[in-house]
């Protein structure tokens, strides 16, 4: 693949989009608890649907925080809200398993007024995080990141997907941990 189609801030601006698409799968689903006649069946796919977001969440959050954000942390304009966003990562984690024991625990009627608000809650915090993160950490990135960066930080995030890459993404391409670099100076 060359340099200029690998992007790996479309790619994450991707999994943004594909997220939001499974916490509208969630809120769907949600809403067949109202039919006690249908509510196991609810209960069983939001169980699935929710490993499924968990699963992609994860890999997501490990692209921005092990690959996008340390390449970023000398940008100090943007450090707070790095700092921020990874808060907000687990804040997402936290009330993703929140929803998982509701799902888990209810079968009741209970279920058909906290599920639905625990998604709702999940989906506002997902839209809140985007926001910031494509209008104030990708236009930086785009500013900053050199060529090689963008390449790293692909091949980083093919490998957690199981698809190339090289070496381990726990420490960089070359299996060295990774030192922030591929960074212009400047506007």
């Amino acid at each position: 693949m060359s340099d200029d189609r690998i992007d790996p801030l479309e790619k994450l601006a991707a999994a943004h989009r594909s997220l939001e698409e499974n916490l509208n799968d969630l809120a769907r689903a949600a809403r067949a608890l109202s039919d006690p006649r249908g509510r196991a069946a609810a209960l069983e796919g939001l169980s699935s649907v929710v490993a499924y977001f968990e699963r992609s969440m994860s890999r997501h959050r490990e692209d921005e925080e092990r690959s996008l954000y340390p390449r970023l942390a000398v940008l100090e304009a943007i450090a707070p809200t790095l700092e921020r966003l990874r808060q907000e990562h687990k804040a997402q984690q936290r009330a993703i398993d929140a929803l998982r024991a509701a799902i888990e625990r209810d079968g009741g009627p209970e279920a058909v007024e906290t599920i639905p608000q625990l998604i709702e809650d999940l989906r506002a915090a997902h839209q809140r995080h985007v926001e910031s993160e494509e209008q104030e950490v990708f236009p930086a990135a785009r500013r900053f990141l050199q060529a090689s960066a963008k390449q790293g930080i692909w091949n980083e995030m093919e490998t957690r997907r199981g698809r190339g890459g090289q070496g381990n993404p726990a420490k960089g391409i070359s299996g060295r941990p990774y030192r922030p670099g591929g960074m212009r100076r400047g506007p």
